[in-house]
């Protein structure tokens, strides 16, 4: 709960992994949906299925999240309640829509098993040493890792990037009283004067959205939601 007299303002990157897996993987239709603000868990539901309703859009959601995780015919088959055979047809249609996110899958995993690790869009390396193991489990554990840990780990960098600089901009902005509390994941928690909410939200906004300049200029924008209350939950 805030202090009486402040609020609590959540904000959150919206969707931050999916945007960066269209930048990285250079999806067009992706970029394209998110540059238009779409709802991405509808057009993919759209392209996968025909048509979108609540079945079809919960169905891609699930599919656009796990995909970046390597998730397995069986994996996906028990997320969605399916059979195997018809998770896999699942995947293998995501790929035939979204071909950029195969491509990206197969070049990071031929970059990792050469060079024993991955890097994000910062540099930043996380080594798989059992990448090329024998052994079936650790070699697929790796792999799903290293699927992901270029898309993750430039998340954490540009969340991490965009702390470093809130707490001068918000000073350089005659807001003070604006503290930063926590980040939950993809997003930061700040306690304010309730009369400060207005003039700190575009500033917030702004820092974080651009979080990746000067270094990586990407080709989707990094949205930002923001939400207010007297408590983190009320926030949201």
């Amino acid at each position: 709960m805030a202090e009486p007299g402040n609020v609590l303002l959540a904000a959150d990157y919206s969707q931050i992994e999916l945007r960066l897996a269209a930048h990285m993987a250079d999806v067009p239709s992706l970029k394209e949906a998110f540059a238009a603000g779409e709802d991405i868990h509808a057009r993919t539901a759209m392209e996968m299925f025909g048509e979108v309703n609540r079945d079809t859009r919960g169905r891609a959601k699930t599919i656009n999240f796990a995909i970046l995780y390597g998730i397995s015919r069986w994996g996906l088959a028990t997320r969605l309640g399916t059979e195997p055979d018809e998770a896999q047809a699942m995947i293998d249609r995501y790929f035939q829509r979204f071909p950029g996110i195969q491509r990206y899958i197969h070049e990071t995993l031929e970059q990792v098993r050469a060079q024993g690790f991955s890097q994000t869009l910062f540099g930043r390396k996380t080594w798989f040493p059992r990448i090329n193991s024998k052994n079936q489990a650790e070699r697929q554990g790796s792999e799903r890792a290293a699927i992901n840990a270029p898309i993750q780990g430039t998340s954490a960098d540009i969340i991490k990037r965009a702390m470093a600089r809130m707490t001068p901009a918000l000073i350089e902005a005659g807001l003070p009283n604006v503290r930063m509390l926590l980040q939950v994941h993809d997003e930061l928690v700040f306690e304010l004067p309730e009369q400060d909410v207005t003039a700190a939200s575009p500033v917030i906004e702004r820092v974080m959205a651009e979080a990746a300049l000067p270094m990586v200029e990407l080709t989707v924008p990094l949205g930002i939601e923001i939400g207010t209350g007297p408590s983190w939950g009320a926030a949201h």
